[in-house]
């Protein structure tokens, strides 16, 4: 009897935890089954451009297909307008999931309803969309929102878009960290190209075996990292940069290029910043090129970022990788880092002609 019991307990629980399961389970996750995935490569399961799981994210899926013929897969309409950002000229076709029937659909012809209670994908406002006006009506009755054509629903995802890379990049940050830490402890170091977006440095772990066995979860984690190592960095130990800050140099305003920035302090607490150390090397030599009359005599402190660690360093401490094959906002650098050991790793690693000390910077190599 006792028996009996318990195996009927075990089963309610079995159920309770079912029920549990299904309650949590998000709005856009369906059975793999039921997923229509087009890609063919190692990124075949996830967003190419922010590495997230189409499955788990499907009834907001985009495909895009591109005038060479190549189909890529997205898990939302702001991964999407990314891609449309960039490369509009080269598209030839757009689909999205219809979220009744989970079936592909032109995006052209869908009716996205736009702002509903339903939890959006990499945005705060929600886009589902729809092949049949009814079924957007019927949906839109029962969870609110508004009835918008693919064009405005895409402009209204351009226009989110850097507030929702706010949004995002602040839940990145815990994620970042871990993926530091696992990075670190279970991948190649410093054997990688610089990402442009989550999905590529997820692809580029998973083509070249950069890390050992890694769960899903992890290997977001190190994608995030090594996309945007800016994320896991110690916000206290970088160089601060005013958000107007612009480079006497070139004119682009520093503080778009946390990585790279570079300062020079003057008399009368005065300060420069530059998006590179190239540049600004050129304002130490010859800051009269640049409008100023300062002499070296002049500056008090030039502090540099160090490339792996990304804190402030001593400029004339550091050490300097030329001719590699990373590049800064202005191209060609002269990467800085804490010690000779680090900058002879990255050296290797990133075909560096030269390694060279403060005092060994000449002005002619800048040009």
């Amino acid at each position: 009897m006792l028996k009996k019991l318990l195996i009927m307990l075990s089963i309610v629980g079995l159920a309770l935890t079912s029920l549990n399961a299904n309650e949590h389970k998000m709005f856009q996750t369906v059975k793999s089954e039921d997923a229509t995935l087009v890609k063919t490569d190692s990124s075949k399961n996830f967003c190419n451009v922010c590495g997230m799981h189409l499955t788990k994210f499907y009834k907001t899926n985009h495909v895009t297909t591109f005038k060479n013929g190549n189909k890529e897969q997205y898990c939302s309409l702001h991964c999407q307008a990314k891609i449309h950002n960039h490369y509009n000229d080269k598209i030839e076709k757009i689909e999205v999931v219809d979220t009744k029937s989970l079936k592909l659909i032109d995006a052209q012809k869908a009716f996205y309803v736009v702002g509903s209670s339903k939890k959006g994908t990499m945005s705060a406002i929600s886009k589902y969309a729809f092949l049949n006006e009814n079924d957007a009506i019927a949906f839109q009755k029962e969870f609110g929102g508004k009835i918008h054509n693919f064009d405005e629903a895409l402009e209204i995802a351009k226009k989110d878009i850097n507030k929702d890379n706010a949004m995002v990049d602040k839940k990145r940050v815990p994620v970042a960290k871990k993926g530091k830490k696992i990075y670190e402890a279970m991948c190649k170091q410093d054997k990688h190209p610089e990402f442009n977006s989550v999905g590529e440095a997820k692809k580029y772990i998973i083509d070249n075996k950069l890390c050992k066995p890694l769960k899903a979860n992890m290997q977001q984690a190190v994608a995030i990292y090594l996309y945007d190592p800016i994320l896991a960095a110690n916000k206290d130990k970088m160089i601060k940069v005013p958000e107007d800050a612009k480079c006497p140099v070139c004119g682009m305003f520093v503080s778009k290029y946390p990585k790279w920035v570079a300062q020079i302090d003057v008399s009368q607490k005065h300060t420069h910043y530059f998006d590179g150390v190239k540049d600004m090397m050129k304002f130490y030599f010859n800051p009269s090129k640049f409008n100023h009359n300062h002499k070296k005599s002049d500056i008090s402190k030039m502090i540099v970022t160090d490339y792996y660690s990304l804190n402030a360093i001593d400029a004339k401490s550091a050490y300097y990788v030329i001719g590699s094959n990373i590049y800064g906002p202005m191209g060609e650098e002269l990467i800085p880092f804490k010690n000779e050991k680090e900058a002879k790793e990255f050296s290797q690693s990133h075909a560096g002609k030269k390694i060279l000390k403060f005092e060994e910077i000449k002005e002619e190599i800048l040009y």
